[in-house]
């Protein structure tokens, strides 16, 4: 019985043969593990590209949708013909202020509701908004107002949206723009009409400056109402003279499914110029300075776009 009983020596060889194995087996699971982890980090780079892609597309086509409805209800406002008796320029402009009210209020806590090129432009200049995102916001307005009017041309009748015009010295008639074609006004110059177009332009894009102004955080309550007001008085006073567009989007989309491309080039100039006059104008003179803390490699960083920027307070909804 003594003589079958394991003696240390047995032990031991048992321990040395068994030993590969369980060093084989020890960095098998090491690999694995090590291996595991790596995967782990890749999915995750990869959910954070797809969630960043998603994001960028979302505020794109919240652009998209918002500059589609300012052209399509705005410009079904300025229809005359569906009516009995002919609506002055002022019920169209309190039409285009109230579809901006709804359109900020729809999308505003989504991409800012921007609208207009030259509210994006400003929003970057500021530091508002990542570089990154300008051409994505500037195609999705001009694609949206395209999109937008070109709905309302195809859901309208022709008969309404244009306009006869008779001449009863050459006995002639000759057929008007299409509906909401911005046009200047036939005793106003080109330039009287850029400086027009810039000073309006300018006014809007410093009311947008004093909305993202932090000593005004605590004012941002009903900013839709706001800026649709704002828009409205605009509007008002400016339409009789270039029809007050302050937004180059707004006036391209007519422009080419009318083919109304006289004077075109200032609705370009007058509303680029305002951005940038504005935007420097509010910055050098009336912005507080002291208390600036944009990370800017925050801003530069395009590897994870939320749809909201932290520093930016999501009521700051902008025409």
């Amino acid at each position: 019985m003594l003589d079958k009983l394991p003696t240390i020596s047995d032990g031991i060889r048992l321990s040395v043969r068994r030993l590969p194995n369980v060093l084989r087996n020890n960095n098998q699971q090491q690999y694995q593990q090590e291996g595991g982890k790596k995967n782990t980090s890749f999915s995750q780079l990869v959910k954070k590209k797809n969630k960043a892609i998603c994001n960028v597309l979302v505020l794109g086509l919240a652009e998209l949708l918002g500059t589609a409805l300012l052209l399509f209800l705005g410009c079904m406002g300025c229809v005359s013909k569906a009516d009995i008796v002919p609506s002055p320029h002022h019920l169209s402009a309190l039409i285009f202020g109230l579809s901006v009210l709804l359109i900020i209020q729809l999308f505003g806590h989504i991409s800012g509701a921007h609208l207009n090129p030259a509210v994006t432009l400003s929003c970057a200049l500021q530091g508002k908004l990542r570089p990154l995102l300008v051409p994505i916001y500037i195609i999705a307005q001009f694609l949206g107002g395209l999109l937008g009017f070109g709905a309302l041309k195809v859901l309208i009748p022709e008969d309404l949206i244009t306009n006869d015009i008779s001449n009863t010295d050459t006995n002639t008639t000759t057929t008007q723009f299409g509906i909401c074609s911005t046009t200047l006004h036939p005793k106003l110059t080109s330039i009287q009409a850029v400086a027009i177009e810039t000073i309006i332009t300018t006014v809007l894009i410093m009311i947008c400056c004093s909305v993202w102004d932090k000593r005004n955080a605590q004012n941002t309550d009903s900013t839709p109402v706001r800026f649709g007001l704002i828009v409205s008085v605009l509007s008002m006073t400016a339409g009789p003279f270039t029809g007050a567009s302050m937004n180059t989007a707004r006036s391209f989309a007519p422009a080419v499914f009318n083919g109304d491309w006289e004077a075109h080039w200032v609705y370009w100039v007058g509303p680029t110029l305002g951005a940038f006059v504005g935007t420097f104008m509010y910055r050098f003179i009336f912005e507080n300075t002291e208390d600036d803390d944009v990370n800017e490699d925050k801003l530069n960083n395009t590897e994870d776009i939320p749809l909201h920027e932290n520093h930016i307070d999501i009521k700051n909804n902008i025409v």
